[in-house]
């Protein structure tokens, strides 16, 4: 300890002047230590560790061996505002709990039984505004003045349902019952339908002054579509719910008249969806910018898209059992789109990436899913579309707008365009019908002027053997039929 304590001492000048000459050339002031001390013992609660010694800054600075210790010493010590209280009933608005008492804090002036109490309290304070519902006051911290609207969800609910369901009249209640018994939809889909007849029987009852439904005829039909075009709407779907609605009325037996929607005359033939593959520079650049990123697990995801063609919300749906590393594939579970399982290859890119992820995947994942965010959470379609859009908000097209759903359109329309079997596409994809798949494929120019190149090769390597081939003409027919049975025997013969 003395020889270490002595060539400490010795090398000290040495050090000084190599501070100073330091502080000469970075011109601002550097803080030298000024009081060389013995190596000690630890003075965090319980605990037995030998501190080296050394210059420090201040001579009666403590001996700590890590920031546990330094935390120990400066909550172990009892506040002096600390001081002792009894039962108290909670201050939260409507709650009738009791608060235990005991040794507290000086600064708990306040009996509060849970962090929500506490913010119920606190927002009661301040009023940001009224109500549009009721009209009453709107309490909340002063950073909502003027952005929340409600006094609670209840009324945000009601304000809504009387905002959308109000012009309806005598209907919203018949719009609240299909929807109740709508089974047919899925879960996504109810408020689209519910704003589609909303508009319909709003309309019947504001303009067209209509108290009943039978009173709805096609010619009311005609004119709310044509509203509805007026105002912009390109899309037919709300004449498909509409036309669901009165078949499941007539069913029901609510109306004695036919459905008002007649197919031929109602029926409004959109634009066929076109695919939208990613060029092959524009995948390259979205790539580039996602290494740059460093996020292995977009990456991950990315690559799954590429190479496999799932959608975003069958990625987030992904087990760590789905993937078969051995054969290199992902089995696609429940649910999908159109509620079957399927079976998916994957390539060297998705092999790369997950045996980076694999490394960087916390072993103390409460889940099992493939994919965590940094809070150990399971992705949703959500929230892993907003870590892509947030990552690409300030970078040029086409990576800002980025949409990953399109690299299902370029994994099928690459597939295809280098001699994949449509069929086998098909299963791949989990499409359910011909029709569906068309959308997200696109015959590529290069394809088209390939094929027809081979096809013609064939055309022009067939050799056609014309002596084994005999060709008639119409009026060669019809000779051979005006010739006498008896000649035709005499040829038999």
């Amino acid at each position: 300890m003395k020889e270490v304590f002595s060539s400490i001492v010795a090398t000290a000048p040495l050090l000084f002047e190599e501070q100073a000459a330091t502080t000469k050339q970075k011109r601002h002031i550097v803080r030298v230590p000024h009081y060389l001390r013995p190596d000690g013992p630890c003075e965090g609660r319980d605990c037995t560790n030998i501190v080296p010694g050394g210059f420090v800054y201040r001579k009666k600075q403590k001996y700590i061996c890590s920031e546990y210790c330094l935390h120990s010493i400066y909550h172990s010590k009892p506040k002096q505002r600390d001081y002792d209280r009894p039962d108290g009933p909670c201050e939260g608005p409507g709650c009738q709990n009791v608060v235990p008492g005991g040794h507290v804090s000086g600064v708990m002036k306040h009996y509060f039984c849970s962090p929500l109490c506490r913010g119920r309290y606190t927002k009661r304070l301040h009023v940001v505004g009224n109500c549009l519902f009721c009209d009453g006051p709107v309490y909340g911290p002063p950073s909502k003045a003027g952005k929340t609207k409600y006094c609670g969800e209840e009324h945000e609910a009601l304000h809504m349902r009387e905002k959308v369901l109000g012009p309806c009249g005598p209907f919203g209640a018949m719009i609240e019952e299909y929807l109740a018994v709508a089974s047919n939809y899925r879960k996504g889909t109810l408020p689209q339908v519910k704003t589609s007849l909303s508009h319909l029987l709003g309309y019947a009852h504001t303009q067209e002054h209509l108290t009943t439904l039978e009173e709805i005829t096609p010619s009311v039909m005609t004119r709310f579509i044509a509203q509805e075009r007026t105002r912009g709407m390109t899309s037919g779907s709300f004449i498909g719910h509409a036309s669901t609605f009165f078949n499941f009325l007539a069913a029901e037996g609510r109306i004695s008249t036919r459905n008002p929607v007649v197919p031929r005359i109602h029926s409004q033939k959109s634009k066929p969806a076109v695919a939208r593959p990613y060029a092959d520079k524009d995948l390259a650049f979205i790539w580039n910018l996602l290494e740059e990123s460093g996020g292995v697990d977009l990456l991950l995801a990315m690559s799954i898209g590429e190479e496999s063609g799932l959608r975003i919300g069958e990625v987030c749906n992904i087990r760590l059992e789905d993937v078969d590393q051995d054969k290199q594939t992902i089995f696609v579970r429940l649910p999908t789109k159109n509620m079957r399982t399927r079976t998916v290859p994957y390539h060297d890119k998705v092999k790369k990436y997950l045996d980076a992820w694999s490394q960087l995947r916390n072993p103390s994942c409460p889940h099992d899913h493939l994919l965590h965010s940094m809070w150990l959470a399971t992705y949703c379609e959500g929230t892993l579309n907003t870590r892509f859009r947030k990552l690409f908000l300030d970078k040029p097209r086409p990576a800002r707008g980025f949409s990953f759903h399109r690299l299902r359109h370029s994994w099928a329309t690459r597939l295809m365009n280098n001699g994949m079997e449509l069929a086998v596409l098909k299963e791949l994809g989990g499409w359910e019908s011909w029709n569906s798949m068309q959308r997200y494929i696109r015959v590529l120019e290069t394809t088209v002027r390939r094929q027809y190149e081979e096809t013609y090769r064939k055309l022009q390597t067939t050799q056609v053997d014309e002596g084994s081939e005999q060709t008639f003409s119409l009026m060669d027919v019809a000779l051979l039929g005006n010739v006498p049975e008896v000649d035709r025997r005499s040829e038999a013969v």
